[in-house]
């Protein structure tokens, strides 16, 4: 039968077609707007985690939770051979936030600045931007681990960020984090960071540093419960290339992850809805380039809006 246009079965066949590669082209999933995380960049693995990402159309925004070249030495040249293929290609979609490793040239993050600063990413070392709704965050935790002017600085900086979007769903990343079971375990002097955005309202807090995944439960800056619209929830998400680690640290103490995974690179997918809901999918990537969703689920940092009542 020849095609008619003029049908209107296949007039709505048509308009759903190009609303779906609308949506594609937009970024925006099925459900939500999606952003992808990972962070502990190296080659050559970083190829088959960025291969993952850009299996997916919709990801408008991809986060470097630190480490974004993970080599011992980092100068400007380092970066620049590391993302000439890999994350080179994601480039323009890139937000970093800088990791222990990211320090190594001299002066120390000169490498990193000049890297990020020349592709348009990242002007400073901690930043925040709006997207699809939501305040998303990115610190400078090395600083905050070293403590003094500097940190105090950033944590004022981040007070009056968090000031100026008091309804806004926010999510933060940076490299160290509070919480962990592997590898490096957490990192205490985190802490002031949990508590501004405590303060603030409900967080999600995406780290790397740990070569492993971990979910959370909602909990407080205490690592004690809390519920999801009320309490931070944090994701421990890497490594991007770098070698991945497996068991926990010796002196594992703290709350226990809802989930663990280890042993392979790891990236993470959300779909974030302006409302604070949000869904996410984390995938383990093999060496050979094969991924599998090792976790999966969903949350909302606001109350869902009163029932009407006719």
């Amino acid at each position: 039968m020849a095609f008619n246009p003029c049908c209107p079965a296949r007039m709505r066949l048509l308009r759903a077609l190009a609303a779906a590669l609308l949506l594609s082209a937009s970024g925006r999933s099925a459900w939500g707007l999606t952003i992808a995380v990972t962070g502990d960049v190296s080659g050559p693995d970083d190829g088959i985690v960025s291969d993952a990402i850009l299996a997916d159309p919709s990801v408008v925004a991809v986060l470097l939770a630190g480490d974004t070249d993970n080599a011992s030495r980092t100068p400007l040249s380092g970066y620049q051979e590391l993302y000439k293929g890999g994350f080179g290609r994601l480039l323009s979609k890139i937000y970093p936030c800088p990791g222990n490793h990211d320090a190594y040239s001299h002066p120390p993050f000169s490498g990193y600045l000049a890297f990020w600063r020349s592709a348009g990413r990242a002007e400073r070392l901690y930043y925040s931007f709006d997207l699809g709704g939501w305040h998303i965050v990115s610190l400078d935790s090395p600083a905050i681990e070293r403590g003094g002017p500097e940190a105090a600085a950033q944590l004022d900086w981040l007070k009056n960020d968090l000031a100026a979007k008091p309804k806004a769903p926010t999510l933060v990343f940076w490299h160290f984090p509070l919480f962990s079971r592997a590898k490096h375990c957490g990192d205490a002097r985190m802490k002031p960071l949990w508590e501004a955005f405590y303060a603030h309202g409900p967080a999600l807090v995406i780290n790397g540093h740990n070569h492993v995944y971990e979910r959370y439960a909602p909990m407080d800056p205490e690592g004690r419960p809390a519920a999801q619209t009320r309490g931070i929830r944090e994701f421990v998400i890497s490594p991007a290339g770098s070698g991945p680690a497996e068991k926990q640290c010796r002196k594992a103490s703290g709350p226990a992850p809802e989930r663990f995974h280890g042993g392979t690179q790891h990236v993470g997918f959300f779909a974030l809805e302006a409302d604070g809901s949000y869904r996410f999918t984390v995938k383990s990537v093999s060496g050979k380039g094969l991924s599998e969703v090792v976790d999966a689920g969903a949350g909302r940092l606001s109350e869902p809006p009163a029932p009407r009542r006719d």
